[in-house]
This record gives structure tokens, C-alpha cells and sequence, in this order.
């Protein structure tokens, strides 16, 4: 049996050997869809959310149709994203999908097919500026008609779907997509709580209660000690616990931060990992990532910047003694104004009263280097 070239991987959909558990999450995914249900999923980012999801809904053998909504600036660009991640998930040839999108498109827009140099094609729709509420309509049904054209179910992925809110296009989807019944099932992906919450659980938005929320948490420590063990045997190389520890103590068991670290160590070893070894590749690590770390922290206020090492220092409880708010010059107003900002920025999150950074790695770099 053939094996991987290297046991870990980051930075992008993580699959087959690459996946590390997720069974219970992938079941009751494969569950929902198959009952038709539209999700909700959001976690922060570097979490493993697309791959679980892109994971599940391929075992489940549905035809599904994923957009990116991360890159999208306006409707009319919506409109021709959507349109092509739909006709390249039909899997057919390039005139059959041009007829039956001119069978279902009332308006008949001109449709455009172009080549990249290994043929494959890129579908777009010429239209008016007027005309584009129409299109927009008629487009977002297009899953819907060719399932019941097929008798089939649908998947279609939202990714990133929090960026819908720069669109303007909210009430135009919800309202098209609360018709599709149980043959389209829709799972909303978003790395920003503040602004996914808002979307669907705010009273005056129009996807208020029209999913299933599902919460997903780490990956538990016993099923990474398996997975990264099990990588480093396949290669005649060995790391101990106590390293994979090391390892889960600052990736808090984050998909991304957990497979980036074990890559770095598993490139370093010929053999047996040491203590010397884990310390350099997660210094390599946090060399890398300093800058995006270090602009983080420059796009807060000042109030943020240090309402942020309040928490860091108290680890995020009972911040607003008496004590605690004279220790850093705050008042309970400012204070709380300045935890606000960091929950609306997603730099923070709060569970039974605790806040705390929803990065782990952007945690240790404050720590270890900004705040020694």
C-alpha cells in the first residue's frame, strides 16, 4: 500500500490520511443532510471546519456545489461565482450544462464558456446592470430546478459566509433558498462569531432560526497522540508524549496550529524528536507568523491593547474587581467597552464567564515574545 509523502499537512483542505477523527461530527453532518437540513458552522479560523465539511458531504456521494464568499466584492460578481461553482459541479459536458441553464434562465442571459490551457472551463453571465435583481433570482434557484430536473439532492457550501454582510443580498437569498425544501441542503460556514450570530440568531435578520446550528470543539488529545505517533512510525522516526503534549499545550488542538507544528518537528528529526528540537520548530513557527501576529495586535486600540493583557494576566476571570481595574487604570465602562471591541473583532471569546484569545498560537506569541 502506498503512502504519503509526508504524514502532516496544513494550509489548505486537509484529506484523506491526512484527516484526523471528526467521526461523530461527520455522522451527525451526514445525518442532517440526509434529512435535508440546512447548517450552521462556525469556528474560528485555522479550526477545520472546511475540510470537515467538504469531508463529509463527499462520503456522502450527493452532488455538491462550494463558494468561497471570502474574495467576492458585490452582487454582480456574487452572481457570476456562484453561477460558475454551479455549472462545474454538474459534472457533464460543457454543452449540456449551456442547454440546461438556458431551459431554466427566463431572462437568457448570454452565457460565457472559457478554456484554461488544460481545457477546463470557467462559466460566466452576460447582463445588464438592470437586470441583475433577475438574474440573481433565477441563479439562486438553478440548484433548486436541477434537482427536481434530476431527482437528486443538492449540497451547496457557503464558505466563509459572514462576508455576505458587505453584499447586500441577504433577504434576496434567504428568500429563495427558504423554497428549496429538503432536496437542497445548505451549510453556512464562518470564522467570525460575532458577525455569524448576529446573522442567524438576531430577530430582525432573515436567517434568523432557519438552520441547525452545529458546535464542533478541538480535536481530543488521545486522538491526536494516535494520529501524530502513527505519522512519525510510518517514516522509522519516534516522538514521545510528553512532546505531543507540548505540542497540544500551544495549538490547544487546533487542526492548522497542530499539523503545522508536528510538519515543522517531523522535517527536523532524522530520528527521535528531543526537547531542543520542539522548542526550535515552534520559535521557526512563530518567526513566521509574526508579522500577520504583530499587525494584529497594531489594528487594536489602545483601551483594547490593554484590555487584552488584563485578561491575558488574569486569565480572563473575575476581570472587573476592584482590584484588577485599578491595577490597569481601567473604570468597569471602559473596560467592558474595550472587551466589546475585542469579541466584535473576534480577537477574544467568552464560555462560563472566562474570556480568552480565540487563537492559541497568537496567545503564545503574546506571552512568550510581545509581552515578556
Amino acid at each position: 500500500m502506498s503512502r504519503v509523502k509526508k504524514p502532516f499537512y496544513y494550509g489548505g483542505v486537509v484529506k484523506n490520511d491526512h484527516f484526523c477523527n471528526r467521526v461523530k461530527e461527520i455522522k451527525e453532518l451526514q445525518n442532517d443532510i440526509d434529512t435535508g437540513l440546512n447548517i450552521l458552522l462556525y469556528a474560528p479560523r485555522r479550526f477545520g471546519k472546511t475540510s470537515l465539511v467538504l469531508k463529509s458531504v463527499k462520503a456522502t456521494k450527493y452532488k455538491y456545489i462550494f463558494l468561497d464568499f471570502m474574495s467576492i466584492v458585490d452582487e454582480e460578481e456574487f452572481i457570476n461565482e456562484y453561477f460558475n461553482a454551479i455549472t462545474k459541479s454538474f459534472d457533464t459536458s460543457t454543452d449540456k450544462v449551456i442547454k440546461f441553464v438556458k431551459d431554466v434562465l427566463k431572462i437568457r442571459p448570454n452565457v460565457n464558456v472559457e478554456f484554461d490551457i488544460n481545457g477546463m472551463p470557467t462559466f460566466g453571465l452576460n447582463f445588464k446592470h438592470n437586470e441583475s435583481k433577475s438574474v440573481l433570482k433565477e441563479v439562486l434557484d438553478i440548484p433548486y430546478q436541477y434537482a427536481l430536473h434530476n431527482d437528486e439532492k443538492i449540497v451547496v457550501i457557503f464558505d466563509e459566509f459572514q462576508e455576505i454582510i458587505n453584499l447586500n443580498i441577504e433577504d434576496k437569498l434567504r428568500a429563495s433558498i427558504q423554497h428549496h425544501g429538503d432536496i437542497v441542503s445548505y451549510i453556512f460556514l464562518g470564522s467570525k462569531k460575532s458577525i455569524m450570530t448576529k446573522l442567524f440568531f438576531d430577530k430582525s435578520k432573515s436567517f434568523y432560526k432557519s438552520v441547525k446550528h452545529l458546535p464542533i470543539d478541538k480535536i481530543e488529545a488521545d486522538q491526536w497522540y494516535k494520529y501524530i505517533q502513527k505519522g512519525f512510525n510510518d517514516f522509522d522516526k519516534k516522538i514521545d508524549m510528553k512532546y505531543i503534549d507540548t505540542i497540544l499545550s500551544i495549538s490547544n488542538g487546533f487542526p492548522y496550529y497542530t499539523q503545522q507544528i508536528a510538519n515543522e518537528l517531523f522535517n527536523s528529526t532524522l530520528q527521535n524528536v528531543d526537547e531542543e528540537m520542539v522548542q526550535i520548530a515552534i520559535e521557526s513557527i512563530l518567526s513566521k507568523e509574526e508579522d500577520l501576529f504583530l499587525n494584529e495586535w497594531h489594528n487594536l486600540s489602545q483601551n483594547q491593547k490593554k484590555a487584552l493583557k488584563l485578561l491575558i494576566k488574569n486569565d480572563g476571570l473575575n476581570i472587573y474587581t476592584k482590584d484588577i481595574l485599578s491595577d490597569f487604570n481601567f473604570t468597569s465602562s471602559s473596560l467592558k467597552k474595550a472587551v466589546e471591541g475585542l469579541l466584535q473583532k473576534d480577537m477574544i471569546d467568552v464560555k462560563q464567564g472566562q474570556y480568552y484569545l480565540q487563537d492559541p498560537l497568537l496567545y503564545h506569541y503574546f506571552t512568550t515574545c510581545l509581552f515578556k
